[in-house]
């Protein structure tokens, strides 16, 4: 039971994050902000080759998969190095990435600028599957956000986010020269845990790297509600300079 709740719980924050892409790349193409429920993010500015997509990634997937072979082969060469010394890097599947698409939009990703009416079949297998759509395509620049969804959150498993934030931040950041990358952490609920104290820890990429610090975790969010999630991760779109 508890897993189904988890799975409904993702598949409707992949749905709610649909519409913010379809929000916000309808903006990007007219330079009109349509949307009746999601408010206009500050700083937005209409530009077409800046659209984007969220997908809900499959349990235990392969993300190195949505590279281009390029990337992929720096990410094999860097593994490689590591294994020969009996070591690796760990890497792990968010459950939700956002995504920068390609310009001009390929005919696939259309999908990406139309929304979900509900949540029948059809439109449900979409959700599940439209991560297909962007295998094979992204280079470390495209790859904007990682989202780990947690329907709640024990105590034991409060540093799994936080692994995966220091190793795609390392990923995309120093081995793939990625220009920016965000990692949100999504919880249906605190209770029972010091979920935000965990969260204040610093990247260690950045910490290695000098300069100013920053968090591993970029945006905690306690989802009460899909508007809620969808506007958090909507307001982080014009951070992106690139």
């Amino acid at each position: 039971m508890a897993k189904v709740e988890g799975d409904v719980f993702e598949l409707l924050e992949a749905a709610a994050l649909w519409e913010v892409a379809v929000a916000w790349n309808q903006f990007m193409d007219t330079g009109n902000w349509n949307s009746s429920v999601l408010a206009q993010p500050p700083g937005a500015v209409a530009a077409p080759d800046r659209k984007v997509a969220f997908v809900k990634l499959p349990r235990d997937y392969d993300a190195t998969l949505l590279f281009t072979e390029t990337a992929r082969k720096n990410i094999a060469a860097h593994e490689s190095a590591l294994k020969l010394r009996q070591m690796e890097l760990g890497l792990s599947s968010p459950d939700i990435v956002g995504v920068r698409l390609g310009s001009p939009l390929p005919a696939n990703a259309a999908v990406f600028c139309s929304s979900l009416p509900n949540l029948d079949t059809p439109n449900r297998e979409l959700l599940e599957t439209a991560y297909k759509r962007i295998e094979g395509t992204l280079s470390g620049r495209e790859f904007l956000f990682a989202i780990a969804v947690k329907r709640t959150t024990r105590s034991d498993r409060l540093y799994q986010p936080l692994f995966e934030a220091n190793v795609l931040k390392y990923l995309i950041q120093d081995v793939l020269r990625g220009a920016a990358f965000r990692f949100h952490v999504h919880v249906g609920s605190f209770e029972g845990a010091d979920v935000e104290g965990h969260y204040r820890a610093a990247s260690l990429f950045s910490l290695l790297r000098g300069g100013e610090p920053t968090l591993a975790v970029d945006k905690l969010v306690e989802s009460k509600a899909p508007i809620q999630v969808a506007q958090a991760v909507l307001d982080d779109l014009p951070l992106f300079p690139l």
